[in-house]
């Protein structure tokens, strides 16, 4: 798949859960050269900083990040997804495949305000959770879906699912598709958005994806051999 057909794909995805209600907001995506042979897909960014999110992450990331808008798409529980692909010619070089779930229990349809209107999230986060950490914040760790060959070393993978922190690296098998990322993201976390027809259909796996077990998922996305 060329970079320009996996772009347009990203974006009009995002926008399918938009108006299915399953985000809060989507963001296009964009092409840029990133040498004489590279191209970088990535959501169209309002600040020029560094994309890398910490492990173990801070309340304050997940705030910078919601404030900025960094994210291909916001979801409805305040769950955020990124998207980043690198492209020499037509093969996947590099990407970061990020979900970074919500720090506190967002009920979709909790988030209004006293006129009946929707607060936007960081004021519905503000007004509702900052007061009283202690009880409102959940423990939940982002996860990232890296595959960077050059950084390939010794407990580094070339492919790996990255969670709690940096050096827990699990192998994975590499690269891994937009589709495949998404699947694992809705199928987990958003059952009603996979189960969703139209969202589903945004999608495209060969039929024999659709009738793995669960135990040749698992040997699909993960190997857990380091390389040699």
């Amino acid at each position: 798949m060329s970079v320009k057909t996996l772009c347009d794909r990203v974006t009009r995805f995002g926008f399918s859960l938009l108006k299915a209600g399953f985000a809060i907001d989507a963001k296009p995506h964009k092409i840029m050269d990133s040498s004489r042979s590279e191209k970088s897909l990535i959501w169209v960014r309002e600040k020029d900083s560094s994309i890398m999110i910490d492990n173990p992450s801070t309340v304050g990331d997940y705030i910078s990040i919601i404030e900025k808008r960094d994210y291909s798409y916001l979801m409805n529980d305040g769950g955020v997804i990124q998207i980043a692909f690198v492209y020499d010619g037509d093969r996947i070089s590099r990407h970061r495949l990020l979900y970074y779930p919500c720090p506190f229990l967002i009920d979709p349809h909790g988030m209004e305000g006293s006129d009946g209107g929707s607060l936007p999230l960081i004021d519905f986060i503000t007004d509702t959770f900052m007061d009283d950490l202690e009880d409102n914040m959940l423990l939940r760790s982002p996860f990232r879906f890296d595959y960077v060959p050059t950084e390939a070393a010794d407990f580094h993978p070339a492919s790996h699912f990255t969670i709690n922190d940096p050096s827990c690296r699990i192998p994975v098998r590499s690269p891994l598709r937009f589709d495949t990322f998404i699947k694992f993201v809705l199928e987990n976390f958003y059952i009603e958005a996979w189960q969703h027809g139209r969202i589903k259909q945004g999608l495209m796996f060969r039929q024999e994806e659709e009738c793995l077990s669960v135990h040749d998922k698992r040997r699909i996305f993960l190997n857990w051999q380091y390389p040699t």
